[in-house]
């Protein structure tokens, strides 16, 4: 296992979000011009809320962007837990209002009963995702792919169902092949409790004990990690 990822260390969080969503920009501005259309993937969190008002006001040809959310909890939009809302409410604006937002929500009752129906959606999205903005927790998961979890062994569906091991929300998430097939992945790492784990994780081990490592060892993905105090 060889470690594909770059990391760059940054003064103050501050810095750190905004070359993240420079990044970002960069890079779906790059898949535009070469393909003109570009998909890109992103998460919920502290640190995509952070990065969602900044990457807003890049000046790029958003008409031309599906935006499809990394994972969701299986909520209603109202609820305060719901990524899709955020994404809505803090990226979805200033020049970003012209993109095109693919749900993970559905009318099933639980997500394990969505997960055909999600997969066969996702066939109108291009593959591999241009650029993939995920957060890491203080466990090591990224998107809804928790440590020990059988979600970490999907290889088949684009999409998998798992339940958090704290705060046990029924969750809905793009599978380990997505993330690990990106075409570039931004990890945004921030404060003193995340880099201990990062350090731990960016060595070489199995996925399942840091689900991270999907995307740091990604054979697929350049991967940019975004590191701070």
């Amino acid at each position: 296992m060889t470690a594909a990822f770059k990391a760059r260390q940054f003064n103050n969080k501050r810095t750190a979000v905004q070359s993240a969503a420079e990044s970002i920009a960069t890079s779906l501005s790059r898949a535009l011009s070469v393909k003109g259309r570009a998909t890109l993937g992103v998460c919920g969190g502290s640190s995509a809320e952070l990065i969602f008002p900044i990457l807003s006001e890049a000046p790029i040809s958003w008409s031309l962007v599906r935006v499809v959310l990394v994972d969701d909890r299986w909520v209603s939009l109202e609820s305060e837990h719901s990524n899709e809302s955020l994404v809505r409410k803090k990226l979805l604006q200033n020049h970003a209002a012209d993109a095109e937002l693919f749900s993970l929500k559905t009318h099933h009752s639980h997500p394990q009963d969505a997960l055909t129906f999600i997969d066969d959606q996702l066939e109108t999205l291009q593959f591999p995702v241009d650029t993939l903005l995920v957060s890491m927790g203080l466990d090591g998961h990224i998107a809804s792919l928790f440590p020990g979890g059988v979600e970490n062994q999907e290889a088949k569906l684009r999409v998998v169902a798992s339940t958090a091991p704290v705060a046990p929300f029924e969750r809905i998430s793009l599978s380990p092949c997505v993330i690990r097939e990106s075409r570039h992945i931004v990890l945004p790492v921030l404060g003193v409790e995340k880099r201990d784990i990062f350090d731990q994780a960016a060595q070489p081990g199995p996925a399942s004990q840091f689900p991270v490592r999907h995307a740091l060892f990604s054979p697929d993905a350049e991967c940019d990690v975004f590191l701070s105090a």
